[in-house]
């Protein structure tokens, strides 16, 4: 069999052509890429990198949404906001299903009135002796006695007790400060976050003597009685004590006499 030098020269082509094809498939197609191509990420590697993504994304939306629960719990103790806006760094949009308008209006009054019957057999469990476990746990910001109960039904979301002007005003536990500035409503306020989604206020001082993003420990010295704010007539601290994005009665929580 004669070979001539140009069907040789095909041939060893051809034959390079080959191995280099299989070579790149072995390569590429197969899980030998991860070790012989430099920098090349296993797939262990990717997954754990879109799960991190993906983690990062859910923190993200987590802290955008407690961002704006707290600059809505902000404008809403300054009078700057209605108490129902509180529901709107809570409440995540939802789709909407092609139903009918009486269909829609129907099911709407159904959650609506059982909405108010929870809410009123909460308030009755809330109102219960021995309903609140952790009653013992919070100590009176100030030594006085109370002038002006809470009363919801005339906007009063808190206690007034009167002491001599500048008494000192401490926490009654420990918290974060999220806030300590002047209001026109309530003056030197200061505002401290508990655990549990538990949050005091405390205003009408006549100055504060913490900032905010201060950890405190209860007992602590926030702020001194005062007359400050269009809502004040003489020397007195409002307190509220809120749960949850709602004021409730702080005497169910706190000795206050």
């Amino acid at each position: 069999m004669r070979v001539r030098l140009p069907q040789l020269r095909a041939l060893a082509i051809l034959s390079a052509l080959t191995i280099v094809g299989l070579t790149y498939a072995l390569v590429a197609l197969t899980p030998l890429r991860e070790a012989v191509v430099p920098g090349y990420l296993s797939t262990e590697t990717r997954n754990l990198q879109t799960d991190a993504w993906r983690t990062a994304d859910s923190l993200a939306a987590v802290l955008a949404v407690q961002s704006q629960y707290l600059d809505n719990l902000r404008a809403v103790m300054t009078g700057d906001l209605p108490a129902g806006a509180l529901m709107s760094a809570t409440e995540s949009p939802t789709e909407t299903s092609p139903v009918s308008s009486s269909t829609s209006s129907t099911s709407g009054a159904a959650l609506d009135d059982l909405k108010e019957r929870v809410e009123e057999e909460d308030a009755f469990a809330i109102g219960l002796s021995g309903g609140l476990d952790d009653s013992g746990l919070w100590m009176s910001p100030v030594e006085g006695r109370v002038s002006s109960g809470w009363d919801p039904a005339i906007g009063h979301w808190g206690v007034d007790l009167v002491a001599p002007a500048n008494s000192p005003v401490k926490a009654v536990g420990a918290g974060t400060v999220i806030f300590a500035g002047f209001t026109s409503g309530g003056g030197h306020t200061v505002m401290v976050q508990h655990p549990g989604d538990k949050m005091s206020v405390y205003m009408h001082n006549s100055r504060v003597e913490v900032q905010s993003g201060d950890r405190v420990e209860q007992g602590e010295l926030l702020a001194f009685i005062g007359n400050s704010g269009d809502h004040s007539t003489g020397p007195h601290l409002h307190f509220e004590w809120w749960e949850n994005g709602a004021a409730i009665d702080p005497a169910l929580r706190i000795s206050l006499d």
